[in-house]
């Protein structure tokens, strides 16, 4: 997969909105303990969703390393997180993941 240039949309609040943490749109690179890689769709305090070239079941528990740059650093944000969903998309499939534990290295 390319490498997208980070990017964060803050978005405004939904009346609707049913989750308890704000998400915030970000496409960031993220390799998967089994070796795939994928790239963030968003990600809150409790979770983030992901694209992915394999499917992953859901209660399945992934360990995953988020590639956070800043001003030309690496900050790897480590990650232990259960999928809670994972659906079909554009050649590969959108997982979203419920964080357990998340640290930077």
């Amino acid at each position: 997969m390319a490498m997208a240039e980070p990017r964060v949309v803050v978005p405004l609040r939904r009346r609707e909105e049913k989750r308890g943490a704000e998400r915030f749109e970000m496409e960031l690179p993220l390799t998967v303990a089994n070796g795939q890689g994928g790239i963030t769709r968003d990600v809150s305090l409790s979770g983030l969703s992901f694209t992915s070239r394999q499917p992953y079941v859901v209660g399945e528990h992934i360990d995953l390393t988020v590639d956070y740059l800043l001003d030309g650093h690496s900050f790897p944000l480590r990650c232990e997180a259960v999928v809670v969903r994972c659906e079909p998309a554009d050649g590969g499939f959108t997982v979203g993941a419920k964080l357990t534990t998340a640290f930077l290295e």
